[in-house]
């Protein structure tokens, strides 16, 4: 058995949502998460908050994560991952983050990753919501972390400012739907072509994905899906 066919089916043992086609040595690795219900619904993905001051009280902040049915508009008897957030005072960053391992130590790979976002928010809402909320997502070597850094509670990856990308991102771009209506639709948020990304020296990279919000009032979405899709360089 070759070195790459072996990699290839210990990632599919160890990670459990690992697939690929086992007659050819260059398959592409595909990690995809559909947040369903039961024990593993959250397919190992975590959430976190990050921007918020570490004196904030409740009538400031507030902050739910949890695995829940989709709402009216998406299918109702699947499951999302539900992410709601409001900050009266400032900018709130709202993210998943997930580990893969079992990749090569320090390996480089070509990646495509795709992330499907339910909102209601359309080109039409206030624009203070999709003036002010910008999805994101990206890929890092480093676990992303919230740390509590000179009184605040900050995001250590750099996700970029509001609109602006910072270099940890992958995916950025609007939470508004096309949709003039106010009930929820999907949004399918992908890169354009594959990027390189390499492996941290345990064989392992983190995911995130999130929304980066100045708006002061409560924002709510559901992860509805997402597919990364690796190929060994």
């Amino acid at each position: 058995m070759t070195l790459k066919k072996y990699i290839l089916i210990a990632l599919l043992a160890a990670a459990g949502l690992w697939g690929c086609n086992d007659d050819s040595l260059d398959a592409a690795i595909t990690v995809d998460s559909n947040f369903q219900s039961g024990t593993s619904g959250e397919n190992g993905w975590e959430p976190g908050f990050a921007g918020y001051a570490s004196t904030a009280d409740s009538s400031q902040l507030d902050t739910v994560a949890a695995i829940a049915l989709l709402p009216r508009g998406l299918d109702t008897t699947q499951y999302g991952f539900r992410i709601l957030s409001r900050y009266s005072k400032g900018n709130m960053f709202s993210y998943l983050k997930k580990r893969v391992s079992g990749f090569t130590p320090n390996g480089s790979y070509e990646m495509t990753l795709q992330v499907d976002l339910a909102t209601n928010y359309s080109n039409d809402s206030a624009k203070g919501v999709v003036d002010q909320v910008t999805f994101k997502a990206g890929v890092s070597p480093s676990e992303p972390l919230t740390k509590l850094v000179s009184g605040v509670y900050a995001f250590n990856l750099d996700k970029g400012t509001g609109k602006q990308p910072g270099k940890d991102v992958l995916l950025s771009g609007s939470i508004a739907s096309t949709n003039r209506d106010t009930r929820y639709h999907t949004l399918l948020r992908y890169s354009n072509a594959p990027v390189t990304v390499t492996a941290n020296n345990r064989g392992e990279l983190w995911f995130y994905a999130g929304t980066d919000s100045d708006y002061k009032d409560t924002t709510i979405f559901y992860f509805d899906r997402i597919i990364a899709t690796f190929k060994e360089l």
